[in-house]
């Protein structure tokens, strides 16, 4: 068999994903989420990982359009290597001078590299499709965990000044079911989900799409469970796993979604801020 070579291994596990059986998707969500431990690791060795059978890991190879597992890890291994130096050529900055070298150096690099994927996973149509969503919800329930996970309190800061009802939760465990089981068809999540899917994140799409709610699932997964419970994603990759992973892209999106609803409520969210000022000058606590 021969697989498009003008794919990433993350596209044509996308395109294959609803047609792979539960252990294979399984096996795919590892991959994708630990590559380079991935390509290091034999068909038989990644079978006892996942408590599956060998001839599951060499049929899901086959089913994505290769031979069998080797030549799966193989492009897997030449794809890393590509990354990598991909990678190494936008941190070192090799053209700029040495002095600037160091680690602001670094991660302002790495943050331009994975910004430019960012431009390339979401387009202006993505974003407005997603700000149209908040801007029209009775409700908009913000879930996050993890180093991203303290955005929501960013995105609860503006989405509340402009307007929207907002309801947000990093809570794990049995209290986190407090602050999704009302949710209506009129109400929106947001979902933060970095890494892999979160039982929480999880639970929550699927309340959404119960109840006949929306989604918008923020993530660097290329596939997994949630993206067909979700009603819109939008992919920021921020790097492998087994390395520091900046903030910067997923920021950049939600600041992206802030100003995209400034514009579309207009005078609206203008008046929304002046009533705000208006009652801060009231109590005299407008420039404390």
């Amino acid at each position: 068999m021969s697989t498009n070579r003008g794919q990433t291994l993350e596209e044509i596990v996308k395109a294959h994903y609803a047609d792979l059986t539960p252990s294979q998707k399984r096996l795919s969500d590892f991959i994708l989420q630990n590559p380079y431990e991935a390509a290091l690791m034999s068909s038989a060795r990644l079978a006892e990982r996942l408590s599956i059978s060998e001839a599951t890991v060499v049929r899901f190879a086959q089913t994505l359009g290769f031979d069998g597992y080797i030549s799966f890890r193989e492009r897997l291994q030449d794809q890393l290597l590509h990354e990598v130096r991909s990678s190494e050529r936008v941190a070192t900055m090799v053209s700029e001078p040495a002095e600037n070298a160091g680690t602001l150096y670094e991660i302002v690099a790495q943050t331009v590299h994975f910004l430019n994927q960012l431009l390339d996973n979401v387009s202006e149509e993505n974003l407005q499709e997603a700000v149209d969503r908040l801007s029209s919800a009775r409700q908009v329930i913000i879930y996050g965990e993890g180093a991203p996970g303290s955005l929501i309190h960013h995105a609860d800061f503006w989405f509340s000044r402009l307007g929207l009802q907002v309801k947000k939760t990093a809570q794990t465990g049995r209290r986190f079911y407090d602050h999704i089981f009302l949710a209506q068809k009129e109400d929106v999540a947001l979902v933060l989900a970095f890494r892999r899917p979160t039982s929480e994140a999880v639970a929550l799409l699927e309340v959404m799409a119960e109840c006949g709610g929306q989604s918008i699932l923020v993530t660097d997964l290329l596939a997994s469970k949630m993206h067909s419970l979700a009603t819109q994603v939008l992919t920021v990759r921020r790097g492998p796993m087994d390395a520091f992973r900046p903030l910067g892209p997923v920021t950049a999106l939600i600041d992206a979604l802030i100003l995209g609803l400034m514009r579309k409520k207009g005078e609206e969210a203008v008046s929304a801020l002046r009533r705000l000022d208006d009652l801060r000058q009231r109590y005299n606590v407008l420039y404390e």
